[in-house]
């Protein structure tokens, strides 16, 4: 059987690809960064993810992570929050009650189709921000039947379940099986 190619994680975090290893230890991958001058404003999500492996035109096969929450109304938090003030954020919105939305994009080879994956999970904006800092919105958001933060479930010592939530598991499962590996 043909082994199948390492993907780079495009803009991925040493913090966040340890927490994937955790939960998918299947899946093979190595981080990139995005290319120089990259940016995008996408809205949604989905977007945001699948601009980033387009953005990464010469590297393949590649996959990039984007997170957003929004009201239970669809409207996106992503620009109310200063990326120095997670504070006053959880002070302005705690306890309003969100979606966190997770989606991730994969490409397989240049000029390849983009495939998505994704998965969403009700909570509520923290009272304050909690959870290793390169987690970004899991540092916010704590998901329903839940009383601490995604990120602080993530990285709770001795848990027997690196992703109690489901979330990430969900959707890095599908990507690992689309890879080729057992997840």
């Amino acid at each position: 059987m043909r082994r199948p190619m390492t993907p780079l994680f495009i803009d991925g975090t040493e913090e966040r690809a340890a927490e994937l290893r955790r939960i998918v230890p299947a899946l093979r991958f190595e981080l990139a960064g995005l290319p120089v001058g990259y940016s995008t404003s996408a809205p949604d999500p989905a977007t945001r993810a699948h601009d980033m492996v387009v953005a990464a035109e010469h590297v393949e096969p590649c996959f990039a992570e984007a997170v957003d929450l929004t009201t239970m109304e669809g409207k996106s938090l992503r620009l109310e929050l200063d990326s120095e003030n997670d504070n006053r954020f959880c002070r302005w919105f705690r306890e309003t009650p969100v979606r966190l939305h997770l989606c991730v994009a994969l490409r397989r080879a240049p000029g390849a189709e983009i495939e998505l994956f994704g998965a969403e999970c009700e909570g509520r904006i923290a009272d304050q921000p909690a959870g290793p800092r390169p987690f970004g919105w899991d540092r916010l958001f704590v998901p329903d039947g839940y009383t601490r933060t995604l990120a602080e479930l993530a990285e709770a010592p001795g848990g027997d379940d690196p992703d109690p939530v489901g979330l990430r598991g969900l959707v890095y499962g599908d990507l690992a099986r689309a890879l080729g590996f057992t997840a």
